[in-house]
């Protein structure tokens, strides 16, 4: 779910997209395409923890010292945890690590965990667990369309591009349904990456036969020059416009951390820690982000550009990551993971998503996803 535009590496982009046609992949199921043997998880210090270049992982950052090891005197370090977090988009190495014990931890949307259901529940000891909700997407990811296309219910026989196994596959399906459309209606052209490569949707997109991609929004503003109606240069497309965005489809992408089966049962005091932790970081990354002259916010827009983006003066596109989210604190997770008259609750998306999914052949089963069994009077925000 990589969410950010580096516009030097976009204008690379565009000459080497001049040259060559991008390249499509045929996606199969996790559970074939994935044969890690399954491992118990990895003993000792520290324990490696998985994230995602997006703007809600800043919280995990805050929370372990702004550092990927865990600082004396962060909030982690103070629970007694100590870890190692590890950027990583990737999300097949992710369940490689996942399935044979490296780390007990899935960093992934509902929509990624789900497409992993076959291959991550063979075996009882990595049944996923969602222990915590992060974010929702707020306008981070996009659908943008040429051709006259105006909205969703106009893709009928048209061709598509996304990312195969990313944070996209149930928001295309989501809205196709909304719009009374089935996969039946589209053409899928799967692509291998996100972004920032010659084979993502925006480069897909400049491709005279695709009619709409799947992109995040800084991808977006670069196609449709400005977020208006793309005029073909600059790296734009002609006549690209974005239709529609998670503004205004908001409870669809929910950004999650999963955790093996059996590690929730052996370690369930830590991972109750993890969570605590998560849920007072949020609340001071909130209060962080509104305070402009705090030297801690600059502190940590700088060290949260240069772990997730790899550059530390990437300062305002880490923030515009931030704003990408809309965060969910101790009483959206009681929403979330417990409440049965919540509308957009775990169990409904993961119900929706494998509906959709079984059709397409990601997966063969429908099978329960378990949220943790948290007595949220425990937690505080």
């Amino acid at each position: 779910m990589l969410r950010i535009l580096f516009s030097s590496l976009i204008a690379l982009l565009a000459t080497h997209s001049a040259l060559a046609a991008p390249e499509y992949i045929e996606p199969q199921p996790l559970a074939e395409r994935i044969s890690t043997p399954v491992g118990n998880v990895k003993s000792g210090k520290p324990v490696r923890v998985p994230m995602i270049t997006w703007g809600g992982d800043m919280v995990t950052l805050l929370a372990n010292g702004m550092a990927t090891r865990t600082q004396a005197g962060s909030r982690m370090a103070e629970a007694g945890l100590d870890l190692e977090l590890v950027l990583q988009d990737n999300f097949d190495r992710q369940l490689q690590d996942y399935l044979s014990g490296e780390s007990p931890y899935l960093r992934c949307t509902i929509g990624m965990c789900n497409q992993a259901l076959e291959l991550i529940n063979k075996d009882e000891r990595t049944k996923p667990v969602v222990i915590y909700q992060l974010t929702w997407s707020r306008g981070g990811d996009t659908l943008v369309a040429k051709n006259n296309i105006m909205r969703v219910g106009q893709l009928k026989g048209k061709t598509l591009a996304l990312q195969a196994y990313g944070p996209h596959v149930d928001f295309m399906t989501t809205l196709l349904q909304q719009a009374g459309l089935t996969m039946q209606d589209v053409n899928v052209r799967w692509m291998s990456d996100l972004t920032l490569s010659p084979d993502s949707p925006p480069e897909a997109l400049k491709e005279a036969d695709i009619d709409a991609a799947f992109m995040i929004i800084s991808d977006a503003y670069g196609i449709t020059s400005g977020r208006r109606v793309g005029t073909g240069k600059d790296g734009s497309v002609e006549g690209a416009r974005m239709i529609i965005s998670t503004m205004f489809a908001r409870r669809i992408i929910a950004d999650v951390y999963v955790v093996r089966a059996d590690y929730f049962r052996q370690h369930r005091a830590d991972v109750q820690k993890f969570v605590q932790v998560m849920m007072r970081a949020n609340g001071e990354l909130q209060s962080l982000m509104k305070d402009l002259d705090n030297p801690r916010k600059l502190q940590l827009l700088e060290a949260s550009a240069d772990i997730l983006l790899g550059d530390k003066t990437a300062q305002p596109d880490i923030e515009n990551l931030y704003y990408d989210a809309q965060f969910v604190d101790k009483a959206g997770n009681m929403e979330f993971l417990a409440d049965k008259n919540f509308p957009h609750r775990l169990d409904v998306l993961n119900e929706r998503v494998q509906d959709a999914f079984n059709e397409m052949g990601l997966i063969s089963i429908h099978a329960p996803v378990m949220a943790a069994d948290w007595d949220f009077s425990q937690f505080s925000d």
